[in-house]
């Protein structure tokens, strides 16, 4: 998983039978094996989950990763996602919220017969183009405004 982890995630190993990391664990009270924990804003969990590979995926997609954010210019998007953002930045309104529907739509569908992966990317493409276009995406309104400028029906939306 490591290896594999969103730039907003640091996956480290401690080997408590080993000697030199044996100082780590007492001051963690680490008892029991395996133990995972995690850390959301310095404040830490145990995890109680399953340990299956898959369902630590998506917990950690679902629940620790930091939302990609293009605007802010910030470490948290990878790059297929700072790509996706470029391709959709500028578009219409209407075409936008078309596409944040369609996402959505795959998700509900999807929800027991795609990956882990798939189903986090999926969210993170929604996720951006819900950030690009911040409250005009959020609000309908102002997307059914801007289909009416465009000569098209508002009331499809």
């Amino acid at each position: 998983l490591a290896s594999e982890a969103h730039p907003s995630i640091f996956i480290a190993n401690v080997d408590c039978g080993a000697s030199a990391q044996n100082e780590i664990c007492r001051s963690s009270y680490i008892t029991t094996y395996p133990t995972l924990r995690h850390y959301v804003n310095g404040t830490e969990y145990d995890y109680t989950g399953s340990l299956a590979v898959e369902t630590l995926r998506e917990f950690i997609a679902t629940k620790l990763v930091e939302a990609c954010n293009p605007i802010l210019g910030v470490n948290t998007c990878s790059d297929r996602a700072k790509r996706y953002a470029n391709k959709w930045d500028g578009k219409e309104v209407v075409r936008i919220v078309g596409e944040v529907e369609r996402l959505e739509k795959m998700m509900e569908k999807s929800e027991s017969s795609t990956t882990a992966e798939l189903r986090s990317w999926m969210r993170e493409r929604r996720d951006v183009l819900k950030i690009i276009h911040g409250a005009k995406v959020a609000t309908p309104t102002e997307a059914m405004q801007d289909r009416k400028e465009q000569g098209g029906n508002s009331e499809e939306l």
